[in-house]
């Protein structure tokens, strides 16, 4: 296995999780997919049981509560339907047109101004990176 998925797993051991061949699978197609790339459970699951059939799509499901309770990965809904997941070493928030369907990635000192606003004037926190903004990209407006 590759070096970065051995430090993502050194990270959840370190916050009491148990490694296990699923949670070390996930971490793989994760970190294997390509730039931006937002799987779904089942679109993990998939990649998975190409490689190890033995591994139940339940197994993947559980192994991906037990890495996002320990912050290894994280969920966003981008929109109708699953949620996607990523790990979470780059805080970001996600932009969904809903002309194209493209997804934008910008760093989430982006909302900075509204996010200070919004606890200053409500006393709330938001936190923007489970949820997408939708709107429409340059070419769809």
């Amino acid at each position: 296995m590759n070096a970065d998925v051995d430090e993502v797993l050194e990270k959840f051991r370190a916050n009491g999780g148990r490694v296990t061949t699923a949670r070390r699978e996930i971490v793989a197609v994760v970190l294997g997919g390509t730039d931006h790339e937002h799987l779904t459970a089942d679109e993990i699951g998939r990649r998975i049981q190409d490689d190890h059939p033995e591994i139940a799509l339940s197994t993947v499901y559980r192994s991906l509560d037990a890495l996002a309770e320990l912050g290894v990965l994280e969920h966003v809904h981008m929109g109708h339907g699953p949620a996607v997941y990523h790990l979470t070493h780059e805080h970001h928030v996600h932009l969904v047109c809903r002309g194209c369907g493209a997804v934008i990635e910008v760093d989430d000192s982006a909302l900075a101004t509204l996010a200070a606003d919004l606890q200053r004037t409500t006393g709330f926190v938001i936190d923007p990176s489970h949820f997408a903004i939708n709107g429409h990209c340059a070419a769809c407006r």
